[in-house]
């Protein structure tokens, strides 16, 4: 049975209303996730132009994610929020329309990525940031749990619909519905009224916000610890996904079909680790949690480029889907939970630079070690650095 208390922070109407509109758009969100690196690939059947279109989209979330932290303490983020979803919803607009007209060219979609990259940077800090606006603080922890539920949802049923779509339709359609799914948003964020105004009179300058939230962060040495975890992790980790289609169209010699077999399989561990996390009621060894699940991580990933066989892959997948989401999310939880109230938003941006700015090195360093030494020996390369950066952090994470 599932324990109801997973899902308490659906009975604050604030919360109801961003979880069912992030669920439509989170949806569209992976349906161009994974047509995107497809199209790309078929474009060029270069598995470094792969990594360079994925460092496009995420280098800027390196530099930029702490300074919009700020603009998330200083500003009204329901405001934000519409500017940034408006700026996400016509990049995916424009690639539909040049994906449906075949006028698509490889420089549009790299322009196009730099923008999409950009966005991101202010708009998943900003989002991370707001849940704090939808439930009081005891609810934090399950709403940060429901939060990974709604993307993993998506990246569980996302790909699944993108494969069909791309073999029916093309993937200009993939992108065409993305777009149309940021109205859900657009109608929920109307309708929020955000618990309590947050937004303190704003005494300090950027860089004296950014400076003070680094000085908190080297201090806490289970927070620096934690967030040098996860940027390790996002390095190496990352070669699985962004190789994808490499390994569904060489190694396994499959179609648009096992991509979605496979992305939807890393989403099916991922959706269990939410309810994991969401069902968790307190924050008790949470550093023995993200420690035992990096070392877990780092082995199936060597397993899943060691081996071929599809339906163990699968198994693989799912099991890596599911530690990326518990360390994912308990280190978010804890990092909001300890972030002081004034500082919150510019340490979110440390955590969302730690969990996916330091992502684009990795595509573009694991489209490179592929074309070296091949997708399943790069690949295995990236699970072993993560089980040694795990054993070298262990005792500040479990202190």
């Amino acid at each position: 049975m599932i324990n109801t208390a997973i899902f308490k922070s659906l009975n604050i109407k604030n919360y109801r209303l961003f979880f069912f509109g992030q669920i439509i758009s989170v949806m569209g969100t992976w349906l161009q996730m994974t047509a995107l690196p497809w199209l790309v690939y078929s474009m060029t059947k270069s598995a470094i132009l792969l990594g360079l279109v994925a460092f496009l989209s995420q280098i800027f979330i390196l530099v930029i994610s702490p300074f919009a932290g700020s603009f998330a303490d200083k500003y009204d983020r329901k405001k934000l929020l519409f500017i940034t979803q408006s700026a996400l919803m016509l990049q995916s607009a424009l690639l539909a329309y040049l994906t449906i007209t075949n006028q698509i060219l490889l420089w549009h979609i790299l322009i196009i990525s730099t923008f999409l990259g950009i966005v991101n940077a202010f708009d998943m800090t900003i989002r991370q940031s707001f849940i704090i606006d939808l439930v009081p603080k005891e609810n934090l922890m399950n709403a940060i749990g429901l939060n990974s539920l709604i993307f993993n949802m998506g990246r569980l049923i996302g790909p699944a619909i993108a494969a069909i779509i791309i073999a029916k339709f093309g993937e200009g359609y993939c992108f065409l519905f993305n777009a149309i799914s940021y109205i859900a948003v657009f109608i929920a964020l109307a309708h929020i009224i955000p618990i309590s105004n947050l937004i303190e009179k704003q005494v300090e300058s950027f860089k004296e916000k950014f400076l003070a939230s680094w000085d908190f962060i080297k201090k806490d040495k289970k927070i620096s610890a934690m967030l040098i975890l996860l940027a390790v992790n996002g390095i190496v980790t990352v070669f699985p996904m962004i190789l994808m289609p490499v390994f569904v169209k060489e190694v396994y010699g499959m179609d648009a079909t096992g991509l979605g077999l496979f992305m939807s399989s890393i989403g099916c561990g991922a959706l269990l680790a939410t309810i994991t996390v969401a069902g968790k009621q307190n924050t008790d060894n949470i550093g023995s949690w993200i420690c035992y699940s990096s070392v877990i991580l780092g082995a199936v990933v060597i397993l899943f480029a060691t081996i071929t066989n599809i339906y163990t892959s699968c198994f693989f997948l799912a099991i890596s889907g599911y530690c990326m989401v518990v360390g994912m999310s308990l280190t978010n939880t804890y990092v909001q939970m300890h972030a002081p109230a004034k500082y919150r938003g510019t340490i979110i941006g440390f955590f969302i630079t730690a969990f996916l700015g330091f992502t684009p090195i990795g595509s573009l360093f694991g489209g490179n070690l592929s074309y070296a030494i091949g997708p399943q020996m790069a690949t295995a390369l990236g699970g072993i650095l993560t089980v040694m950066t795990t054993l070298w952090l262990r005792k500040k994470l479990r202190s």
